[in-house]
């Protein structure tokens, strides 16, 4: 069988010769000094402010080293071709996206490599619908980098602005919202650990816990971007914070990535629950109140679906990316969706993964249930995912997609991102990665044990002469 979703092509990075760098529909990124520099702040963040249409530019950045240098540059840039700059400082990535929307701004860049290495940082766009730039629009403003008579004169240099009230606003409409049970969360009393890997949520994700009544506890919160962990909040980079629940008797754990667009969570126990667990919670605590399509991608597991058919509503799945999510929530009018490394996307609040969005929705969910952390089981049944990458040159790939195909040709196959089947008690996902020369490789089963055995089948059949 086959069967077709919303598909946003998107196009393929690709790595600029000259300057080393990696860009894509959501940005450029690469090392500081041989790939992203003054020189190429200066290309991208002009030709962004004349697409823009000058105007209010919303920025922020992470805690990187790199940052307040590239800031800079980025802000020079942007007055230079007429733009208003409001700089909100050090912020989580949502923070700025909500701010444009908010301020009714003409767009937004962040400066931030997410959850790479901190010798790497980056530039995401943002549109000014406060969502990351599409196709389309990327396609246009890429078309204006080399622009050469772009500069206004000195009479019609834009202004800056610091504006310290980026974040406060953020929260308040968060917890403003009816869907998020502030109250109930006050009268739980939450003892909270927060790691925020010394990155941008180190403040926002800290302080929308204390308003909402948490007694928090914040592990890895010095704003100097040198992370004391593996940035991804993976469980194998939460030891810390797992002994620091242990230890401080915590009723939750929450971990978030450099930027604070991803949120994982620990249970009472110092156990991690899996990022994959943050986007079903968020997801179910909405579809409690108010009933609508909900949207994630193929990657995602399959307890969206359980949760999907427990409240009656559709599901739509996209290729892998936030932008093809998005575009999908907007397509659908979907309530809630996301990915499953963390990324939760409320769009009645912020239509973009958002980790003080789903610290108030896990809560108002743990909250609103009266269960334990550890006692999610008991709502949501577990699947469990196993994540594996290998080389481009190990496979011919067209061949393995051809082989699993007839080899499962009487269970669910899409083609709409690489390639993903689904049977009675398993999926698989094979796609090529868009940066490395590696195909990405994901099964599904009731446990770890399970999930894996599924990928040795799926690796045996691949690789077979």
């Amino acid at each position: 069988m086959r069967r077709s979703a919303v598909r946003i092509r998107l196009p393929a990075f690709k790595k600029d010769s000259m300057k080393n760098l990696v860009s894509s529909v959501s940005g450029l990124r690469g090392v500081v000094g041989p790939g992203i520099n003054v020189e190429i702040i200066v290309k991208y963040a002009s030709a962004f402010g004349i697409f823009s249409g000058g105007g209010k530019i919303i920025i922020g950045r992470d805690t990187r080293p790199t940052g307040e240098m590239l800031t800079s540059a980025l802000i020079a840039s942007l007055e230079g071709v007429g733009c208003d700059v409001v700089d909100l400082g050090i912020v989580p990535t949502p923070t700025v996206l909500f701010n444009v929307r908010s301020l009714n701004a003409n767009g937004g860049i962040i400066v931030t490599a997410s959850h790479n290495p901190v010798e790497w940082n980056a530039l995401k766009f943002v549109s000014k619908r406060g969502i990351f730039l599409n196709k389309t629009e990327t396609e246009k403003f890429h078309s204006l980098l080399e622009k050469s008579d772009k500069w206004v004169t000195w009479d019609k240099i834009g202004h800056y602005n610091r504006d310290e009230n980026g974040i406060s606003r953020h929260i308040k409409a968060i917890i403003n919202n009816s869907t998020v049970m502030a109250n109930k969360i006050r009268e739980r009393r939450f003892r909270v650990l927060i790691d925020t890997v010394n990155g941008g949520g180190y403040l926002a994700d800290s302080e929308i816990l204390k308003r909402l009544g948490c007694e928090v506890i914040s592990i890895n919160d010095k704003p100097n971007g040198i992370f004391p962990r593996g940035p991804e909040p993976i469980p194998e980079n939460l030891n810390m914070l797992s002994k620091a629940v242990i230890e401080n008797r915590a009723d939750i754990g929450f971990a978030v990535d450099p930027d604070a667009d991803r949120l994982a969570i620990v249970d009472e126990r110092g156990i991690p629950l899996g990022e994959e667990y943050t986007l079903p919670i968020a997801c179910y605590h909405v579809l409690a109140g108010k009933k609508g399509a909900i949207v994630t991608n193929y990657s995602t597991s399959s307890m969206m679906d359980y949760i999907a058919g427990k409240f009656g509503v559709p599901i739509y799945r996209t290729p892998v990316g936030e932008a093809n999510v998005v575009e999908g929530i907007l397509k659908y009018n979907a309530v809630v969706g996301g990915e499953g490394n963390g990324g939760v996307i409320f769009p009645e609040i912020n239509p973009t993964r958002d980790s003080l969005t789903g610290i108030a929705l896990v809560l108002s969910f743990f909250a609103t249930e009266g269960i334990k952390t550890s006692e999610i089981r008991k709502i949501i049944p577990e699947r469990v995912l196993f994540k594996t990458k290998i080389s481009i040159d190990e496979i011919d790939f067209e061949n393995a997609i051809d082989k699993l195909k007839e080899y499962f040709s009487n269970s669910d196959i899409i083609e709409e991102d690489g390639l993903k089947i689904v049977t009675k008690d398993h999926w698989v996902h094979i796609r090529k990665s868009g940066t490395e020369p590696i195909v990405r490789i994901m099964t599904e089963g009731a446990n770890k044990e399970d999930a894996k055995s599924f990928y040795n089948k799926i690796h045996s059949l691949i690789t077979e002469k």
